[in-house]
Parts: structure tokens; sequence; C-alpha cells
């Protein structure tokens, strides 16, 4: 809880930090768009809250979050024409990396919770 406060705060003083006036190269989280960028962190201030990240944790699952969320989207851009079979495959391939990047970020007994955590929602939506 500690560490998703820290996280917050931080993210908080940076949004609200003087502009430079030079112009400077753009940060990788400014890639993306916002609503990507949004989502990229509430699904993983959720993750931490259920499953306690730490604070270098956090910020490389919020990479992996605006990463693949973004990769989806381009997908479902680009598969608009494409067989409903080749977007599912595709799709899942997606979903089947952005899982194992995240299980090499996550500790054992993280691993663990997020595992529980996800048969609890899978299980929630039927």
């Amino acid at each position: 809880m500690h560490h998703l406060i820290v996280a917050a705060c931080l993210t908080a003083s940076l949004a609200h930090a003087p502009a430079a006036r030079k112009p400077a190269a753009k940060k990788p989280s400014e890639e993306y768009p916002k609503s990507i960028q949004v989502r990229a962190t509430t699904l993983t201030q959720a993750l931490a809250h259920r499953i306690h990240l730490n604070e270098g944790q956090y910020l490389r699952i919020k990479r992996l979050h605006l990463q693949y969320l973004n990769e989806r989207r381009e997908l479902e851009m680009s598969l608009v024409g494409a067989p409903v079979a080749d977007r599912d495959t595709q799709l899942a391939a997606a979903q089947l990396n952005y899982e194992q990047a995240l299980n090499d970020l996550l500790y054992p007994d993280q691993r663990v919770a997020y595992q529980q955590l996800r048969a609890n929602m899978t299980a929630h939506r039927l």
C-alpha cells in the first residue's frame, strides 16, 4: 500500500512539474494515446493494490500495460475486415506474450496471487 501511495504522489508531482523551456524528447508514455495511458494506469494501480508491487515493478508493469494495450488497439484496427478466427488468433498471441512478460516481472508469491486473482475474476464473469 505504501508503494502505491508513493507512486501516486510521484506521478502527481511529475504531472504538475513546470514544463522545460527547451523542446525535450517525448517520454515513451507520451507516444501512446491518452485513453491508453489512463487505462494502463488504472490496470497497474489495480494490480498493485491486489498483489503489492514494488516501485520498480510498478513502473515496468505500467510500461508493459502501455505496450500491450497499444498493440491490441493496433491489431484491432488492422484486422477490421479480417476473419474472426484470424483476429482471435492474433489477439490471443498478443495476450499470451503479455502474460509471459508479466510473469517474468513478478516474484513467485506474486505470480500465485495473480493467478488466483485471474481465476476469481474469470469465475465471477461466468
